[in-house]
C-alpha cells in the first residue's frame, strides 16, 4: 500500500506525496488515524497521475499525524460497449487499474470478512471483463443477432408457408407481391 505520514507544524498546508493513482478520490487522508472527507482537503494531481499534493485549507496541528495514502475503490471506470471496437489504450488502463488494485491488497493488512466482500466484487468484475473481451474477440454480438434473425425465422416461416399454400405450389398472381415467386 502506498502511503506517507507526516507530521502537523501548524504552518503546512500542503504535502506531497509520489505514488501512482486513477482519479482524485483514490488519494485518501488521515489525521490522527480518522479518515477525512474529500470535502476536507484538495489533492492536487501532477500531469500523469504519478504524485501530487494534498491541500488542506487549514494547517493541521503540530500534534497531529497525517497520512496520505492510496485506495482504489473498486469500480468500472471504462465502460466496453457490445458493438464498439475495443480500444487498446482503454483495455491498458483497465488492466493497470486492475494490477494496481491487486498491488494494494498485497500490501495491507484487511480482516477475512472485507478481504471475502472485495475479493467477490473483484472476481465478479473480471469474469463480467474476461467475458465481454471474449463476445468482442469472438463476434459474438453479430453472432447473436443472427442466431435471433434464425429463431424468428424458423418459427414465422411455417405459419406464413400455412397461410399461402406449399413453397412447391406456384404463387397465384395475387399474393405474387406478398413473398414473390418461390
Amino acid at each position: 500500500m502506498y502511503k506517507i505520514t507526516y507530521n502537523g507544524d501548524g504552518i503546512t498546508t500542503e504535502f506531497p506525496f509520489a505514488f501512482p493513482f486513477f482519479q482524485n478520490s483514490d488519494v485518501r487522508v488521515s489525521v490522527n488515524g480518522k479518515m477525512l472527507n474529500e470535502n476536507e482537503y484538495a489533492v492536487i494531481a501532477n500531469e500523469n497521475l504519478t504524485g501530487g499534493n494534498v491541500v488542506f485549507p487549514v494547517p493541521p496541528s503540530a500534534s497531529d499525524t497525517i497520512d496520505v495514502f492510496r485506495h482504489i475503490t473498486l469500480s468500472r471506470i471504462i465502460d466496453y460497449q457490445p458493438t464498439a471496437e475495443i480500444d487498446p489504450e482503454d483495455l491498458n488502463t483497465d488492466f493497470n487499474f486492475l494490477l494496481e488494485a491487486f498491488r494494494d491488497f498485497n500490501k495491507i493488512d484487511i480482516d477475512l470478512a472485507e478481504w471475502a466482500n472485495t475479493h467477490d466484487s473483484m472476481m465478479s468484475l473480471l469474469k463480467y471483463t474476461v467475458a465481454l473481451i471474449e463476445d468482442k474477440l469472438g463476434g459474438g454480438a453479430v453472432l447473436g443477432l443472427y442466431n435471433n434473425l434464425l429463431t424468428v425465422l424458423q418459427s414465422a416461416l411455417p405459419t406464413l408457408i400455412s397461410d399461402y399454400g406449399s413453397v412447391a405450389e406456384p404463387a397465384p398472381n395475387e399474393n405474387r407481391d406478398d413473398y414473390g415467386i418461390l
